[in-house]
Parts: structure tokens; C-alpha cells; sequence
């Protein structure tokens, strides 16, 4: 069951802040994840532009910084592709630009092969049936958002490398 959000005054600039802020005492968060929250509670387009802009002018709300700091969480986590950070972020309401570049800055071709290739090593199940094992280490890995040819690439290396 969906819980149902109380609406607000729609012109009370000052609540709109104070909920903004209470949302980011929690985590860091993009200026589209305020603005759906903040229009979730009905507050009116000029409040919602104007509390926004003044959170980004005093340094609150950076999407540059928030997506750096994103990724970078993600990846010291361990265990997700390219593929799968770009869709968080954009869930996020980032531009695709700055998507784009921040995850191709952090991950490319090698690093994320390398990440695939350790999550598998610790995902591998030792005596299971070999083919069932490797789909079940392709679902894995796609699941997390590696790309087809890095699964590939890391199940034709799986097997090779495994212990006897």
C-alpha cells in the first residue's frame, strides 16, 4: 500500500526548505529527487525553483558532486557494471551528460572486467554442475550491470581459473 503524503501550503517557502534540508540530513541527494519530493507535497513550481536554487547557491545540492560521490560509493561497495550505475543515476534525475561522464571517468573497459571478474570469483560455487553454474554466474552478473561482452569475457576466464 502506497503511503499518502500530506500536501503542504503551496507558497510556504520556509517548510519546503526545512523539508529539503531534513531529506538531506539523511544523504545526498540530486535537485530532480528534491524537486519530486518537493512536488509530491504540493508545493508550488516558484517555491520548489527558488528553494532549490538557494540550497545549489549555498552548496546543499551539487548534481557535479552528487554523481561523483554516487559512483564512487558504489564502486568501493563493489559488484556493479557501467550499466547499472548509469540507470541508478538517472533514476537519480541526472543528465545523461553528466552521467556520462562520470562513470566512464571511474570505470573503464579494465576496471570494470577487473570488478566483474573478482565478484564472480567470490560468487563461484566450487563442484556445482559446470554449465548451470555459469548461467547462474551470468545472471548474476548481468543483474548487476555488467555489459554482455564483459560477462563474456569473464566466464570464458572463469573456468580456467578455477580451483580443482
Amino acid at each position: 500500500m502506497r503511503r499518502r503524503i500530506a500536501s503542504a501550503d503551496p507558497d510556504d517557502a520556509e517548510a519546503a526548505r526545512e523539508r529539503c534540508l531534513r531529506l538531506l540530513a539523511t544523504r545526498a541527494r540530486s535537485q530532480a529527487e528534491l524537486r519530486q519530493r518537493l512536488e509530491a507535497r504540493g508545493y508550488a513550481e516558484t517555491v520548489i525553483k527558488s528553494v532549490i536554487g538557494d540550497l545549489a547557491r549555498a552548496g546543499l545540492v551539487d548534481d557535479e558532486e552528487f554523481a561523483r560521490s554516487w559512483v564512487s560509493g558504489r564502486l568501493s561497495a563493489g559488484g556493479s557494471g557501467r550499466q547499472k550505475l548509469r540507470w541508478e543515476l538517472r533514476r537519480k534525475g541526472l543528465a545523461e551528460e553528466l552521467i556520462r561522464r562520470h562513470v566512464d571517468e571511474a570505470i573503464d573497459d579494465g576496471a570494470e572486467l577487473d570488478s566483474a571478474l573478482q565478484f564472480a570469483r567470490r560468487r563461484v560455487r566450487r563442484g556445482a554442475d559446470a554449465a548451470k553454474e555459469l548461467a547462474r554466474i551470468r545472471r548474476l552478473l548481468l543483474g548487476r550491470g555488467y555489459g554482455f561482452e564483459t560477462v563474456e569475457s569473464v566466464l570464458r576466464r572463469l573456468p580456467i581459473e578455477e580451483e580443482p
